[in-house]
């Protein structure tokens, strides 16, 4: 066999049994970043959820509040309303007894 193919054959098969080596030997590292990954993706899905919640609760009670001011709006609306009848009433009755304005 010619000594350099023999050469090649034997540096590309150690190249490729080192690689071999290295992983059998750093599976247990790869192994463990995994697990890290896994977790820390478990956390920020976990943080993601929370957040999701908490902004659905606040919209919830923006909501809420919205509402709640536009019924105020509405119930202010209809006490002016009732004050501006009740003035008119008010001088109409002053009028037909002869009470001067203040």
């Amino acid at each position: 066999m010619n000594p350099n193919v023999l050469t090649t054959a034997i540096t590309a098969g150690a190249a490729v049994l080192t690689a071999i080596v290295a992983l059998l030997l750093n599976h247990r590292g790869f192994a463990m970043l995994d697990n890290r990954i896994s977790d820390t993706n478990r956390r920020i899905d976990d943080t993601n959820r929370r957040i999701d919640d908490l902004r659905a609760d606040t919209n919830h009670r923006f909501d809420e509040t919205n509402r709640r001011i536009d019924t105020l709006q509405g119930d202010l609306k209809e006490f002016f309303r009732a004050e501006v009848e009740y003035d008119k009433r008010l001088g109409r009755i002053e009028d037909k007894l002869g009470i001067p304005p203040r």
